[in-house]
């Protein structure tokens, strides 16, 4: 168990953070007593597979969940192209005038945009931006971010760090599904099925079947089972109170893509849990494997507390799709024409009419619960934990089905009709009723500082019989189950023995929540200001890297500096080479041959591709001793461009900022970039529109694009060849591959315990060069990172020959597939 600090619990108890696909699933999130909730509006948000809201709903989204004093998080947080940022500028401009409290963005062009746009609206930094370090806090909150939702892959102890170091809210995510990807960024489905999940169409390429081949061996890999990248769901339920205190500001809830039941059942479950936490009331273990049980009846792969809470295994390689509770192992089993029956012992209670799903050798097969009998073959509608029973499912299932597989429990009708017939929690509201025999009826009903009264035409009654007590006039005032409101007392002040029909009460009471409830809506309403992109001045800086002439130059990436020195003599203009291999390439031995590569080529040193707090702080020095020498570097994430500012070195930014739009580039250069590299999911017309906008406003500000090597589609925390290098089946320098079903092969590389897989085909555009020129690019990129000394030296040459006129064809290299990228279809 990780200790809480016992400072910070519940200072500021965190909000509960629930998502929302659509309507139901946003009741849902009322109903389980969410504190805000976050939904997507269009196509610009990270899940298209979500119904998602229509612009026309978005305006009663927002009010039902102000009416039941939740807030409204809209997230718009894909890259925006060039072409859709006015379209984003008006969605958002819609939204901010119906009160939408924030918006959760990943474009840092955007996030600049608004934030200069719309002072009074709170900007969230979505985890694709994969900030994972104070620095990288301090350079979106100096972009005009309130909030950061940092990378699921920090733990405790790094999220307390930058909670300590930073006034910014922190956000994470503590439920649901992970991708295996760093912070959701991936290209894997984008160049797999070209479904772009930095887009919010992923096709869920971790979810399959792989195998491995090493050496050009297929092996077999002991405990590792048929999906190996597949995530687990994360659960932090058993260790929340840790979360709790690192004095984050909000508890994430992944699943925009699930069933409104689970919204409710997961929101109700963390909000009872911090509720706990806070009054120090802890959850004991029965209870929270009770609540993890139910949570796993509505969507389940397998539990995993994350990296978060120092899990570094989070994969459940079995299976790859939710299945369930487990309920018994199969005893025995009668087949009928058109019923089959199997025994088991219950490991949960259950009833007809739920649905059970039976792992057999062909897979996953599911039935609901047809019939129910005991031991004896009566029929029963419910059975109990620890029963032996009888349960009737489909023939057809049956056929599959053998003694010993396991069954497991994959719809509980009972917590599903309970969910179901669970009440929106509402706002709570303070009621004073003043009744004075003469005077007319006053009705106050308030709502923190907000406040109205109703004076009723009615004139309170000396009651001729029997009066009207004050028991039936708090009744009357607490009936608000037809508004989003619930009474949080009523205080009733009588003068007089008095007479008020009910009828009076009951319109007093609704006309106050109606006043109520418009005066709530309108505080948070606001004027639409129209922005126009072409309003909108950019936010260029000095670039740092002097005047550069507007001709296309020739980049090549390597490994060493031997592939380096090898660049230069083919004719490249800049070379990238790793930061770590500073001091080889300027040691005394490669001296002279630096000096002549300097004369002839600019050298960029590449920071590593992922930097905590920790690993960012120790690249320190070298990034000093990089300045010293004269180096530029280049940024992998937004801590590195923060400490690069900071120290003033001139930066190169990479693609892995999936950088859309010139906006974007701006705040790169605003920083201190001389060179953006552009996301390697622009088609041609995108990179020419954001070439063009560039180029009006600045001739020094360079834009790059990769045009050969194989894409690194993901980097993962998760150590994936960590089984096959203890069980001797690899070493570090083996070849590994990760096979699909359809015999498709992708290259994984171990760095630093981290995982890189990479795309199956490689990348060439040596026979299309004068397209790709002709979209104003200033420098194109070969990635030859992985490659050796032939390849490197022939390949740089082609296209250095290419670049001056001479056309050139490069060697066909056997067993390896080709591809033209997105160039000339985008996503």
């Amino acid at each position: 168990m990780i200790l809480k600090n016992e400072e910070k619990v519940c200072v500021f108890p965190p909000e509960v953070l629930a998502p929302a696909g659509d309507i139901d699933a946003l009741i849902g999130a009322i109903k389980g007593g969410a504190d805000a909730v976050y939904f997507g509006v269009t196509d610009l948000n990270a899940r298209k597979g979500a119904k998602n809201f229509s612009m026309g709903d978005l305006e009663d989204a927002i009010d039902m969940l102000h009416s039941h004093g939740v807030k409204a998080f809209l997230a718009l947080n894909i890259p925006i192209k060039q072409k859709e940022l006015q379209h984003a500028l008006d969605v958002v401009d819609k939204a901010y005038s119906f009160g939408v409290d924030a918006i959760i963005l990943q474009d840092l062009g955007l996030l600049r945009i608004l934030h200069e746009t719309y002072a009074d609206l709170a900007l969230h930094a979505s985890t694709q931006m994969t900030v994972h370090s104070i620095k990288g806090v301090d350079f979106v909150a100096s972009e005009g971010a309130v909030r950061v939702i940092v990378s699921r892959e920090l733990t405790v102890k790094e999220i307390t760090d930058i909670v300590d170091s930073s006034d910014t809210e922190i956000e994470i995510f503590v439920h649901g599904a992970l991708c295996y990807s760093y912070s959701g960024k991936c290209l894997f489905s984008s160049f797999m099925s070209d479904r772009s999940a930095n887009r919010g169409a992923c096709s869920q390429p971790c979810r399959r079947p792989y195998d491995f081949v090493v050496n050009g061996r297929n092996v077999n890999v002991k405990g590792m089972g048929k999906f190996p990248i597949s995530c687990a769901e994360l659960c932090t339920l058993s260790e929340l109170e840790a979360i709790v205190g690192t004095g984050i500001r909000s508890l994430k809830i992944e699943g925009r893509m699930k069933k409104p039941e689970y919204v409710t059942e997961s929101a109700s479950v963390y909000k009872r849990a911090v509720g706990a936490v806070c009054n120090k009331e802890k959850l004991d273990e029965v209870e929270v494997m009770e609540l993890e049980t139910d949570l796993a009846k509505l969507f389940y792969r397998g539990f995993t507390k994350g990296f978060v809470l120092g899990e570094r295994d989070v994969v459940h390689s079995k299976y790859s799709s939710s299945y369930g509770v487990f309920l018994g192992k199969i005893r025995d089993i009668s087949t009928y024409r058109y019923t089959t029956s199997i025994t088991l012992t219950l490991k949960e209670d259950i009833q007809v009419k739920d649905g059970v799903g039976i792992h057999t050798k062909v897979g996953v097969l599911g039935s609901a619960i047809n019939k129910l009998l005991d031991t004896d073959g009566k029929e029963i509608k419910t059975a109990k934990k620890g029963d032996r029973v009888i349960l009737e499912i489909s023939s057809k299932t049956g056929k599959a089905v053998a003694r010993g597989n396991e069954v497991y429990l994959t719809t509980d009708q009972r917590l599903l009709e309970t969910l179901q017939r669970t009440k929106e929690q509402g706002l709570p509201v303070d009621i004073e009723v003043a009744a004075e025999v003469g005077q007319k009826l006053k009705v106050r009903m308030s709502s923190g500082d907000i406040s109205v009264e109703v004076i009723d035409d009615f004139e309170v009654q000396e009651a001729k019989k029997a009066p009207t007590p004050k028991e039936q006039i708090v009744s009357a005032m607490e009936k608000l189950g037809d508004t989003s409101f619930t009474a949080s007392s009523v205080d009733v002040k009588v003068a007089g023995n008095i007479f008020i029909p009910i009828g009076v009460l009951t319109g007093a009471r609704r006309e106050a929540a109606e006043k109520l409830l418009e005066r709530l809506l309108e505080q948070h309403r606001k004027d639409e200001k129209h922005p126009q992109l072409s309003d909108i001045s950019h936010f260029c800086g000095d670039s740092g890297c002097g005047s550069i002439v507007r001709t296309p130059v020739l980049s090549v990436e390597v490994k060493n500096p031997g592939a380096l020195f090898d660049t230069v003599d083919m004719g490249a203009d800049i070379v990238y080479v790793p930061l770590r291999k500073l001091h080889e390439l300027t040691s005394e031995q490669n001296a002279e041959k630096l000096e002549a590569a300097r004369k002839n080529a600019e050298i960029v040193l590449l920071l590593p591709r992922i930097s905590h707090e920790g690993e960012l702080m120790q690249l320190l020095p070298l990034i000093g001793d990089a300045k010293d020498a004269g180096f530029l570097i280049a940024c992998y994430t937004l801590g590195q461009v923060e400490v690069a500012k900071q120290v003033g070195v001139p930066f190169v930014v990479q693609k892995e900022f999936n950088t859309f739009n010139s906006y974007t580039a701006d705040e790169f250069y605003k920083a201190g970039a001389c060179r953006v590299t552009l996301s390697s999911e622009l088609n041609l017309d995108e990179i020419t529109d954001v070439c063009n906008d560039i180029f009006c406003r600045s001739k020094e500000n360079q834009l790059e694009i990769v045009v050969h090597g194989r894409e690194l589609m993901l980097i993962t925390e998760h150590d994936l060849l960590k089984p096959l290098l203890e069980q001797g089946i690899a070493t570090d320098g083996s070849e590994v591959l990760m096979v699909d079903s359809k015999g498709v092969e992708y290259p994984v590389k171990r760095v630093d315990e981290r995982t890189l897989i990479y795309d199956s085909k490689v990348l060439d555009m040596s026979d299309k060069m004068d397209q790709l020129l002709r979209s104003g690019v200033d420098v194109v990129r070969l990635d030859l990172s992985l490659y050796g000394k032939r390849d490197v030296k022939e390949i740089t040459s082609a296209y250095r020959k290419i670049l001056d006129g001479t056309p050139t064809e490069l060697r066909p290299r056997r067993g390896v597939r080709f591809s033209r990228g997105h160039y000339f279809k985008g996503v």
